[in-house]
């Protein structure tokens, strides 16, 4: 009867032996990701090797939380976050060919797409289709537009 679980046995060593090596390996290219200590890859490879299974879990109490990746993009946030905002002109993509415009542009200068006009009297910007600038009452119909301030 044990003459037949033979091949079994070999097959299930060598799994172990394969999932060992893995587990030693995957541990190896997680400190790398971790760290740029070579002391510490040499750790974690080895420990993983030397105990078998129980290395991993050494591994884990002691490997950084997170890894380089991540540090740099937390570094990079702060940076972002530290310089505050920009000064120049606020910009937006154009709605028609994606491009970057000033928020305050009545018309694409690349497609010359319009999507917005600037009401006579407040001279702010107001949509094509309104028929009444939202900040100062005045109709935008043709005929009834009166001028702006300061026009003959």
């Amino acid at each position: 009867m044990l003459s037949h679980l033979a091949p079994l046995l070999w097959i299930a060593a060598v799994y172990a032996v394969l999932v060992w090596l893995a587990i030693a390996y995957w541990a190896l290219r997680d400190a790398r990701a971790r760290s740029q200590s070579a002391t510490f890859h040499t750790f974690a490879m080895g420990v993983n090797l030397a105990l078998p299974f129980l290395g991993l879990l050494i591994y884990f109490l002691v490997r950084p939380g997170m890894t380089l990746a991540d540090i740099r993009a937390l570094e990079l946030e702060q940076e972002v976050l530290a310089a505050g905002p920009e000064d120049g002109p606020e910009a937006r993509p154009c709605p028609a060919c994606g491009r970057e415009i000033e928020a305050d542009f009545v018309l694409c200068p690349y497609c010359h797409t319009r999507f917005a006009k600037r009401c006579p009297r407040c001279a702010r910007m107001v949509r094509l289709g309104w028929g009444l600038c939202p900040y100062c009452a005045t109709p935008l119909e043709l005929g009834t537009v009166p001028r702006a301030a300061g026009q003959g």
